[in-house]
């Protein structure tokens, strides 16, 4: 989607309304209505079959009778004349159409997915991009633009709201206008013909105007798109997220849509908003709150929350719910704070946090509470909680409160409980903008919305640390051999023989199996085996994973445990082999596996693995292992590729990490291998794409190490992860004039700490010409965003080589990267090396490394911006191909390259301008 293009949708110079009639309450007359009354100062043009002038503006009969084409075009007309108007307006080169709520009725459309391509045909071969159908509109409060059916317009604000549902945005806008919040942009999607969420988000992502996004969304079609997108935006704005849950879908048409061995879509949607970075709220109601709160708030340096009352029921209210929403620490108040407040209150005691000021606090002692604990060292942000007494007044106190709370940086959040003598105060904190709640809850409820927020960039900016489990060429070959012939031979999944051996090829330590035909033979096998045995009966409902998840099926009905002396094998063996005969026949039947089971050490058991999403691909999961309706409310979910620190990350959200720090002997050194086997895990994603599902069931933890006693693996078609994994592919050995060989690569996150120690080796004045400007060494969120990328959207090629100085390890010794358009037609590039590598050719190579990179992904054309100072990167860039220019404006040398050229007429355009 070009991105581009959505300027004509945000910012139109002029709009052209189609399907205007002369009712008052039609859809057309509703939408010209908001239009003129917005104060929308461009052209407004109508085109249609009324003559007459409605609201001041003129209609003519075709397009052709227009002075000039729209920007935009607002169609409101019956479905069966829709596509052939979007023809009618790509053939004069309209490029956006914004098509609101339709109904087919007794259109030609059978359904709407007819309707939806006949719209598609028309625009394709003019390259028009349309807006809907069945959405609420556009409003732009900066363009007074309201191009909507909406029942009241918006104010202006900072917030961009995106939805999929017209009739929730029109509850959304009725809402905020009664708070008195406003956004930057407001528009619902609705069938989302052509442009998709995603390119909205992109398109959002970088308007100055707006500072988070709030996105309500239905149902999600290409999950890398929407995800590198949301990832993007949630790098440097607050960004929330409601996920309906599909609850009015029946189980079994929920089943098909989950992926296996998840029960929930709250499970996946927590998971991927997590992994972007993005906050997800549940329900509509904390959705108005979370605009509330993104309305008001300011940075949140910390986690540490004060509590202040007049009461302790309040304050135990919220913090039952911050326990409940995942837990924050309540600020441990100083000695010097505890006495200030003891000295305030009179009692010692209820100057701990919470504070409970008691029924009679005034509105004087409110406001010095507020100021005691707003300087407070340890204390990041207050909660301050009223209930009505007659000594305190609800607005006088909060009068009182708002003195205070504007003199501080830090966050204070307020819930004035009550209705009749509340509402006063909470329209003062609103005019202040100071975020309120009805209730303790609500407010607890906002506040863990902001911890989220910083807990998700904490996680996605960590530096990971590095680990090398690459599989050798040799063992990746044989993984994918065993892995083709199944499915050459006709099976969908791997023997649980198979299954072992290509653990082991990963890396996993497997408990040893032997295998048997028949009853004799598996007693046969048990008998040479130290004693206690375990013996496991092999069909075709257990070789796949997650088979035991369904109620119906009993995992003791395949198993014989603890088995120690030859009468127990013989009458277990037969027992097994029974209820086999009974319930299949031989063409189902496999044999039996034998193992000599794994006792004490004291044992944890985890259960780990592979699924696949319908929507969103491939993803690594999580939990406690054991009986199965403990294993099935813990199954952790994070999208692959993982590194350490996102995997740490999802072993301590799972209910096994507290079980293993309290039981672990050896707890950082289990929770370093649990790691290792999730990036492992990552790695079989990516290696082996047939690779449907996979569960390893137990995996044991105990004093001896990680050992996987029971596996099994589902193949299927292959597919892509949502997020394009490290191109291991790109990697190439260059040398230098000078000899030194040198390994040119992608950038990785776990590159962060050399790469600052490259930057601090640049001279001032490679910086300076770098950066237009000298500047100070990158923070760790500068250097996160340098190393931790988006393949997808840009790419960073390092070099790096041994260290010469002795020490251990590699150096960096320059980079070049660049950054594409979303609509992948202009890159543009930079490049620096460290000063002592000038005249080695370095330079050069990189560069045309990452050209013939851009020209491979089908890059229209890349270009860079030197100082005119810089002679050096000027004679590069012509030696290069470059074609070199001075931009006057700019003061500065413009470099540019056609690298491949354009096939569509909006691509052509682009390049024109």
């Amino acid at each position: 989607m070009s991105t581009q293009y959505l300027k004509r949708f945000f910012k139109p110079k002029s709009v052209a309304l189609f399907g205007v009639t002369p009712e008052p309450d039609s859809m057309g007359r509703v939408v010209l209505k908001n239009l003129v009354e917005g104060g929308y100062s461009y052209p407004i043009y109508r085109v249609g079959e009324h003559p007459e002038h409605f609201d001041g503006v003129k209609s003519v009969a075709s397009l052709d009778e227009l002075e000039q084409m729209p920007d935009l075009a607002v169609i409101c007309s019956e479905a069966d004349k829709i596509p052939a108007q979007i023809e009618a307006l790509g053939q004069r080169k309209v490029k956006a159409a914004l098509v609101l709520g339709t109904r087919l009725g007794q259109s030609e459309y059978a359904d709407r997915f007819a309707f939806n391509r006949a719209l598609r045909d028309a625009a394709h071969p003019y390259g028009i991009r349309i807006l809907g159908p069945e959405g609420m509109g556009l409003l732009v409060p900066a363009m007074k633009l309201n191009a909507s059916y909406a029942h009241q317009n918006i104010r202006k604000g900072n917030v961009a709201y995106v939805g999929q549902s017209g009739i929730l945005g029109t509850a959304m806008i009725d809402w905020a206008n009664g708070q008195g919040i406003g956004f930057s942009n407001f528009l619902t999607l609705g069938g989302g013909v052509d442009v998709d969420l995603a390119s909205v988000i992109d398109y959002l992502a970088t308007d100055p105007y707006t500072s988070s996004l709030l996105i309500q969304v239905d149902s999600i079609t290409n999950a890398p798109h929407f995800i590198s997108a949301l990832r993007a935006a949630a790098r440097n704005k607050l960004v929330l997220v409601l996920k309906s849950n599909l609850s009015l879908l029946g189980y079994a048409d929920r089943k098909k849509l989950l992926p296996p061995g998840v029960d929930t879509f709250d499970e996946v949607y927590d998971s991927i908003l997590t992994s972007c970075g993005a906050v997800r709220v549940d329900s509509s109601d904390e959705l108005f709150d979370a605009l509330e709160t993104l309305t008001t708030i300011k940075p949140l340096y910390g986690e540490r929350l004060a509590l202040i009352s007049n009461g302790m029921g309040p304050s135990a209210m919220a913090v039952e719910r911050l326990v409940d929403k995942g837990g924050v620490k309540l600020a441990q108040l100083q000695p010097e704070t505890v006495e200030a407040l003891a000295e305030l209150t009179g009692n010692e005691q209820a100057s701990q946090n919470p504070v409970d000021l008691n029924a009679d606090a005034s509105p004087e002692v409110y406001q010095k509470a507020v100021e005691i604990l707003s300087k407070a060292k340890g204390v990041d942000a207050l909660l301050v909680l009223h209930a009505p007494t007659q000594m305190a007044p609800s607005a006088a106190t909060a009068e009182a409160v708002i003195s205070a709370a504007k003199r501080t940086r830090r966050n204070v959040l307020t819930s004035w409980m009550g209705r009749q003598s509340a509402i006063e105060a909470r329209n003062l904190f609103n005019d202040a903008k100071i975020p309120t709640y009805i209730t303790p809850e609500k407010a607890a409820d906002a506040f863990m919305h902001m911890v989220r927020h910083r807990r998700n960039q904490t996680m996605l900016k960590e530096t990971p640390t590095p680990v090398s489990l690459q599989l050798e060429e040799a063992k990746l070959n044989k993984a994918k051999q065993m892995v083709e012939q199944a499915m050459e031979n006709g099976r969908d999944y791997l023997r649980h023989e198979e299954v072992t051996d290509v653990l082991e090829l990963y890396g996993f330590e497997c408990a040893s199996s032997f295998y048997a035909d028949s009853v004799a033979e598996a007693i046969k096998i048990a008998r040479k085996l130290e004693a206690p045995i375990a013996i496991k009966t092999l069909h075709k409902d257990n070789c796949y994973p997650f088979c035991y998840d369904d109620e119906n099926a009993q995992r003791w009905r395949d198993l014989a445990l603890d088995l120690t002396n030859p009468a127990e094998l013989e009458h277990h063996v037969g027992e097994l082999s029974r209820r086999i005969d009974d319930r299949f026949g031989e063409q189902e039947y496999r044999g039996f596996a034998i193992q000599r089971m794994k006792r004490g050490y004291q044992s944890l058991q985890v259960c780990t693995g592979i699924t696949r999403d319908p929507v969103f691909g491939p993803m690594v999961f999580f939990g406690i292992g054991g009986y199965s309706h403990d294993v099935r409310a813990d199954r952790q979910l994070m999208m692959p590729p993982l590194n350490k620190s996102l995997a740490k990350a999802m072993i301590r959200r799972s209910r096994f990490y507290p079980i293993l720090k309290q039981n672990s002997i050896n707890f950082e050194q289990h929770l370093d291998s649990l790691c290792q086997v999730l990036v492992r895990l990552s790695e079989m994603v990516i290696d082996l794409p047939h690779l449907r599902t996979l569960e390893i069931h137990p995996l044991l933890v105990n004093s001896n190490g990680l050992l996987v006693v029971d596996a099994s693996i589902g193949l299927g078609q292959p597919v892509k992860t949502a997020i394009t994994p490290y191109p291991e592919q790109l990697e190439t050995t260059i040398q230098l004039r000078s000899g030194r060989e040198v390994l040119v690569r992608p950038i990785r996150g776990e590159d962060e700490p050399r790469h600052l120690e490259f930057f601090q080796r640049l001279s001032p004045e490679s910086i300076r010409l770098r950066y237009f400007y000298s500047r100070g060494e990158p923070n760790h969120d500068e250097l996160a965003n340098w190393t931790q990328i988006d393949y997808d959207r840009e790419m960073a090629f390092i070099a790096t080589a041994p260290r010469l100085d002795g020490k251990p390890g590699n150096e960096t010794l320059g980079v070049v990267r660049t950054t594409t358009d979303a609509d992948n037609v202009s890159a543009e590039f930079a490049v620096v090396l460290l000063d002592e590598l000038q005249g080695e050719g370095l330079g050069k190579l990189l560069m045309q490394k990452m050209i013939d990179y851009c020209r491979e992904r089908g890059t229209l054309e890349i270009m860079g911006t030197t100082m005119t100072s810089n002679l050096g990167m000027q004679k590069l860039a012509k030696k290069l191909g470059f074609e070199n220019s001075y931009n006057a404006e700019e003061e500065a040398i413009e470099m540019k390259m056609m690298l491949n050229e354009p096939t569509e007429e909006w691509q052509r355009t682009r390049l024109a301008h």
